[in-house]
C-alpha cells in the first residue's frame, strides 16, 4: 500500500469513526521501534493450589508444549474456547507472568518482567476517569521521555487515530469506539516492537467493531509492528491476522514417568491435560480482505469445527461433515 494510499485510507477511517480525520507517516510515528520477532519454545503454565487449599486439590495445568515463531511485523490471532489459557499465554509473552517450562524470546533475548519492548491493549479501554484523553494517552510513553517530545509524540498519535478534536475531553464525554481508540493510542504511546491486544475490540457493538477492525489495519500498516490479537470472533481472526493458531484442551499421554509440574512423581503412561495449538493455518490474500469472500467461509467453517461450533451444513441442504473441503469445493 502506498504512502499516500495509507493517508486517505486511515483518514477516511477515523472520520467514519467520528472524532475528525488523521494521518499517518510513511515512516510511521516518530520514535517507533522495529517490530521484533517473538518466539515460544515448549512453552507450559501450571497453576499451583492457592495456599491453604486442601491437599486433594491438584495443580492446574492450562497450558503445555507450546512452541511457535511470529514473525516480526506479523500479525498472529489466537482462538480458543474460554479458559484455554490464551489471555496467559499473552501475558506471559510481555512478561506480566512466567511460564512453569518451556521459554519465551523476544528478537532473540528472554523476556524480562514487564518487558519494555510491549505494550498491552485490553478488552476495556482502562481510562482514568479524571485525565483528559491526551492525558491517558501520555501514561504510555516510556519512562524519562522529556515533556515537549511527549506533548508532540501524543498530538501525532491522537492525530493517527482521529482523536486531535477530543484531545481535552474526558473519558466520559466519548463514545466507547473513542475509548478503545484512546486505549489504543496508549499502548503505541511506548513505541512497541511487539503489540499485545487481548480482545481488544470485545466490549463494543457489532458496527463499531468493524469499524475498528479496518482502523487497526490501517494503523498497523502506518506504523508497523508485530502484533498478538486474542479473539474469540473467527471473522475478526480471518479480517486481522496473517496466520492463526486455534489453542485446544486436548490430553496427551506420556510414555515414560517423570516430575510433574506440582511437583509430584508422574506414572508411565499418564495422561496430562493442557491447552496447546491444535491447529494453525495461514490467511490467504492481502488485508483488507472481502469479508464475503468463499474462501475465507471455507476457513470460517474449518475454525468453527475446531472449536467445537456445529456448522448445521443439513440445515442448508448441505451435508454436515467434519471433515470440510478445501476450497475451491
Amino acid at each position: 500500500m502506498s504512502a499516500s494510499t495509507t493517508t486517505s485510507t486511515v483518514a477516511r477511517r477515523a472520520a467514519a469513526l467520528g472524532g475528525g480525520s488523521a494521518r499517518s507517516l510513511a515512516a510511521g510515528p516518530s520514535g517507533a521501534k522495529a517490530a521484533l520477532a517473538v518466539e515460544f519454545a515448549g512453552l507450559g503454565r501450571t497453576f499451583a493450589p492457592s495456599a491453604g487449599t486442601v491437599a486433594s486439590v491438584a495443580a492446574r495445568p492450562v497450558l503445555r508444549d507450546v512452541s511457535l515463531t511470529v514473525r516480526a511485523g506479523e500479525v498472529l490471532a489466537i482462538l480458543g474456547t474460554s479458559g484455554c489459557g490464551k489471555s496467559t499465554l499473552l501475558r506471559i509473552a510481555g512478561g506480566l507472568d512466567s511460564p512453569s517450562t518451556g521459554s519465551v524470546q523476544i528478537d532473540g533475548s528472554p523476556t524480562t518482567a514487564f518487558d519494555t519492548r510491549c505494550a498491552v491493549g485490553f478488552q476495556e479501554p482502562r481510562l482514568l476517569p479524571w485525565r483528559t484523553v491526551a492525558a491517558n494517552v501520555s501514561l504510555g510513553l516510556p519512562r524519562g521521555t522529556a515533556r515537549e517530545a511527549g506533548r508532540a509524540r501524543v498530538a501525532e498519535l491522537l492525530e493517527l487515530v482521529g482523536l486531535t478534536a477530543f484531545a481535552g475531553h474526558r473519558p466520559a464525554a466519548i463514545s466507547g469506539g473513542m475509548a478503545q481508540r484512546t486505549s489504543l493510542a496508549r499502548a503505541l504511546a511506548r513505541n512497541p516492537g511487539v503489540l499485545l491486544l487481548d480482545e481488544p475490540f470485545g466490549a463494543l457493538d457489532a458496527l463499531t467493531r468493524l469499524k475498528m477492525q479496518d482502523l487497526l489495519l490501517d494503523v498497523h500498516a502506518a506504523a508497523p509492528t508485530t502484533v498478538l490479537l486474542v479473539t474469540h470472533d473467527v471473522d475478526e481472526a480471518l479480517q486481522l491476522a496473517d496466520r492463526i493458531i486455534l489453542l485446544g484442551q486436548e490430553p496427551a499421554t506420556t510414555d515414560a514417568g517423570g516430575t510433574r509440574a506440582d511437583g509430584n512423581a508422574r506414572a508411565p503412561g499418564a495422561t496430562t491435560f493442557g491447552a496447546t495449538i491444535v491447529q494453525e493455518l495461514t490467511v490467504p490474500g492481502n488485508r483488507p480482505r472481502d469479508r464475503g469472500s468463499a474462501e475465507l467461509a471455507e476457513l470460517r467453517g474449518r475454525l468453527l469445527a475446531g472449536l467445537g461450533i456445529d456448522r448445521h451444513g443439513d440445515a442448508r441442504g448441505v451435508a454436515s461433515s467434519t471433515n470440510i473441503p478445501h476450497f475451491p469445493y
